[in-house]
């Protein structure tokens, strides 16, 4: 390799390089958006009080507190078959 060959290949790599830790910048301020946003939505979730006039107040607690538990428990996605499968255990 000649000199030149050696600074055209420096500055691709500077180039890759400044492009490299633009986007790790890009992703690190998405996660922490994401990470603000739950940490918003946190709190909504749990001041919710819902009650069924057919079904006795203890037995309600227990199946909103399995609810919780398993929503909880699941890393992100709601899986409805497996909430349903918990609540019917109750």
């Amino acid at each position: 390799m000649n000199k030149q060959e050696i600074k055209n290949q420096a500055k691709w790599m500077e180039g890759a390089e400044l492009e490299l830790e633009r986007r790790s910048k890009f992703l690190s301020g998405l996660i922490e958006k994401k990470k603000a946003k739950e940490h918003q939505e946190q709190p909504s979730k749990l001041s919710v009080r819902v009650r069924a006039a057919d079904m006795p107040i203890a037995l309600q607690d227990r199946a909103f507190r399995c609810a919780r538990d398993q929503l909880d428990s699941m890393p992100g996605k709601l899986d409805s078959k497996r909430l349903a499968l918990a609540l019917k255990k109750v």
